[in-house]
Formats: C-alpha cells, structure tokens, sequence
C-alpha cells in the first residue's frame, strides 16, 4: 500500500457527504492510504485500510460511491475492517488492560459523525469485540 500526504480524489464528495472532518481522519482510494495529517500510521489502522483497499477490488471509484450512498453498506464494510483491526490490536497488545480502552475508542469512532452515527456505541461494540472481556 502506497501512502500519500494529502486528500483523496474524491474529497470534495466525502466532505459534502459527512460535512468537515477531524484532519486526522485517514482514507483508502484503491491501493492508495491518503493521511492528510502526515502522521505516523499504527499498524493496527493499516490492517484496518488494508480491508479497504480488498473490498474495493479493482474499481475504488464504484465503492466509494456505493460507501456515501447507502448506510448499510457502509456499515458492512467497516465493520469487517474494524474487527479485523480490533484483532490484530487485541493478538498484537503487550499491556492486556490497554485492550478493552482500545475497542472503547474503535467503537467510539464507527457509531460517531465520521461514519453518519449509523450505529449505536453499544451495539458496534458488541459487534467489533463480540463477546471479548
């Protein structure tokens, strides 16, 4: 996966979708990570992009535009790509009482404005940790 300091392509339509986002926010257009900030990237979120870039196949442009139109696929597709995050964090995680903080902050994000509060804090957690505690 390469990685670019700057914006998508298709920006202007993710902003005129969820309106202004944190600039911390990071995106996956093909095979391509966009991190506007310039920051470090975990590897834990690059396993989570990495989904992106499986389930956008060979056509980015047909995904996204699916993405930003129907909720529940967007759902979907991160839901799918924060579990596996969730995993790799949980499997990876040398401090073990750092884990359950972790999926608190994952969960926070899925049922929040980033991703049109498509989901309740409690049920995305349930659904990223299942029956983890």
């Amino acid at each position: 996966m390469k990685v670019k300091t700057k914006y998508p392509p298709n920006f202007d339509r993710i902003k005129e979708r969820f309106g202004p986002l944190p600039h911390s926010v990071v995106f996956t257009y093909g095979d391509i990570l966009y991190v506007p900030s310039g920051n470090r990237i975990p590897k834990d979120l690059k396993v989570h992009e990495k989904v992106h870039t499986e389930q956008q196949g060979d056509d980015p442009e047909a995904w996204w535009e699916r993405y930003l139109e129907d909720d529940a696929f967007r759902l979907e597709q991160e839901l799918e790509a924060y579990k596996k995050q969730f995993n790799f964090y949980k499997n990876n995680c040398k401090i073990k009482k750092q884990i359950p903080l972790f999926l608190d902050e994952i969960t926070r994000v899925l049922s929040g404005p980033v991703y049109g509060n498509i989901i309740s804090f409690d049920k995305a957690k349930k659904l990223i940790g299942g029956d983890w505690n």
